[in-house]
């Protein structure tokens, strides 16, 4: 009797303890019912909370908090602002991570990217606010964004909107505004759509590899779904930093999507990021395979991304890139280097008319404007490298003609849209210089 007395009072210790373990993973994981069901998205929280903090009178840079001029939107979490009469800084966005859109592209990171830049981009205010650490660990600043779609609206807090509207997920992060983040994404996570389960119609998930050329992809780039992933046989014609100016390895002959047949050589800038340090790996003339994604006509215009697998170089194949030359003096404009985007080119007859210096989250560019004998101008883009920084003033003076040789890049505020920009500058050691950059030496040339 007395050993099942004491089985008894052992099932009840039991049964009391499990039923308190039972009330502590409540508090932490709410049951499904206290959670609210969804299956179309609405902004019910975005459109609920209020900016309440004053940024009257205040800057965000020095106070924490005030209105900005946008500049651009990057992608779905990042923007870059005007901070100055000529720096810029960039923004990441608190509390949210949306997929990549950029340097990779991932399922919905397109669709995230454009609907900040159509929300951010039209709209009449925008407001930032920080909160803890002031920057990440590249230098950004971070930051909650508040926009104003309309003169007579509320502020609305987009990074709460994005979570809304299933293009991100919280993070998690603690917060002033943790409470409200937490129940949007949990009610957001019912729905099972955009980032919270549903497949993006505009993105390729096959694994499968294209094999194609560069040529192919400048003419039948609408053949290929977003995400879509290639491999292409390349030749290095200029490094910036790690990203690089590439064309076909080989002239090629592919089929247009109007039955036509072109020939000759695809060019494209190629975005790596720190992926891979092609300036130390490759020299100007190499040949190798690597696998990228396009992006096409986007925020930086026309590029590949997403690089990976670089092969070893095929020294059968390497050589001097071919570099058209053209008279600044035959164009009406940047605008003409248009048919030349992607590749590099050797422009003449640039004469400087001024030097512009600018700043981007502390890191310094210079932009060259030149006119040629029509006075019609052309923007000359120096960025500061990872291999040595061009001395701009050193090598180029106002009033002097130049030629130049640089790749074709798209930026929305240059002159024609178009401009020249400029690769690694050559290095040297202790006045000797490396003679893997001699075919950098002549890239920029006084006309005499």
């Amino acid at each position: 009797m007395r050993s099942f007395k004491k089985i008894f009072l052992l099932i009840i210790v039991f049964l009391f303890a499990f039923v308190l373990i039972g009330c502590d993973k409540e508090k932490d994981n709410p049951k499904k019912d206290d959670v609210e069901e969804i299956t179309e998205l609405d902004t019910k929280y975005t459109d609920q909370l209020k900016l309440e903090t004053s940024f009257t009178g205040k800057d965000f840079i020095k106070d924490g908090i005030g209105e900005i001029k946008l500049v651009r939107v990057i992608d779905g979490d990042t923007i870059t602002i005007r901070s100055g009469a000529s720096e810029t800084v960039n923004i990441r966005f608190l509390g949210i991570d949306t997929p990549e859109s950029t340097g990779n592209i991932q399922p919905w990171g397109k669709a995230a990217s454009a609907f900040a830049k159509e929300k951010l981009g039209n709209a009449v205010s925008i407001v930032l606010e920080a909160e803890g650490e002031r920057n990440d660990t590249t230098g950004r600043y971070l930051a909650w964004v508040w926009y104003k779609p309309s003169a007579d609206a509320d502020y609305r807090l987009f990074n709460l909107e994005e979570i809304e509207m299933a293009y991100t997920q919280y993070t998690f992060s603690s917060s002033k505004y943790e409470d409200t983040l937490k129940k949007a994404h949990n009610r957001t996570k019912t729905s099972k759509l955009g980032v919270f389960g549903q497949k993006d119609p505009n993105y390729n998930y096959s694994k499968e590899v294209v094999v194609t050329t560069l040529l192919n992809l400048q003419y039948n780039h609408d053949k290929f779904q977003t995400g879509t992933k290639f491999s292409v046989t390349v030749r290095l014609a200029r490094t910036v930093g790690n990203n690089m100016f590439l064309e076909d390895a080989e002239e090629v002959t592919i089929e247009q999507a109007n039955g036509e047949y072109i020939t000759g050589k695809g060019g494209f800038y190629a975005f790596s990021g720190y992926a891979v340090a092609y300036y130390r790996e490759y020299l100007i003339g190499d040949v190798f395979t690597v696998t990228c994604q396009l992006e096409w006509e986007g925020q930086y215009g026309t590029q590949l991304t997403g690089l990976a697998s670089p092969s070893r170089v095929d020294s059968t194949l390497s050589g001097e890139p071919e570099i058209p030359t053209l008279d600044a003096n035959d164009l009406e404009s940047g605008a003409d280097l248009k048919p030349y985007l992607g590749h590099v080119i050797h422009l003449t007859n640039l004469t400087c008319d001024s030097i512009r210096e600018s700043e981007n989250n502390g890191t310094k560019y210079y932009t060259v404007t030149c006119v040629n004998n029509s006075g019609k101008k052309f923007d000359v883009y120096f960025s500061n490298s990872i291999i040595t920084r061009w001395r701009v003033q050193d090598i180029i003076e106002v009033g002097k003609t130049y030629e130049v040789i640089g790749g074709v890049a798209f930026y929305e505020y240059a002159n024609g849209q178009y401009q020249i920009s400029m690769g690694d500058a050559p290095r040297y050691n202790n006045g000797v210089l490396n003679e893997d950059d001699l075919p950098r030496v002549n890239d920029v040339k006084e006309m005499i």
